[in-house]
C-alpha cells in the first residue's frame, strides 16, 4: 500500500486507537449496567466514561464503583 501513499503501520496504530475510543466505552457502559447503580452515581459515570473519551473509562477501571447492595 506504500505506492498509493497509505503507510500501513500508522494506518494499524490508527485503527487500534479508533478500537480503543470506540469499543472500551461501550464495554465499560455495560459493565456499569451490571453493577446495578441507580440514580445520581450512575449518570455521573455514564457522563464520565461518554464525555471524557480515553479518561474516563480509565478513571472507571480505576476506582471501580461499588453497587449499591454492597456500600
Amino acid at each position: 500500500m506504500e505506492p498509493l501513499g497509505i503507510n500501513s503501520g500508522l494506518l494499524f496504530i490508527q485503527f487500534i486507537f479508533a478500537i480503543a475510543l470506540l469499543g472500551l466505552p461501550l464495554i465499560l457502559l455495560m459493565s456499569l449496567a451490571r453493577r446495578h447503580l441507580t440514580g445520581t452515581p450512575l449518570a455521573l459515570w455514564v457522563l464520565v466514561i461518554c464525555v471524557v473519551p480515553l479518561l474516563g473509562p480509565l478513571a472507571y477501571w480505576v476506582i471501580r464503583p461499588a453497587a449499591e447492595g454492597n456500600a
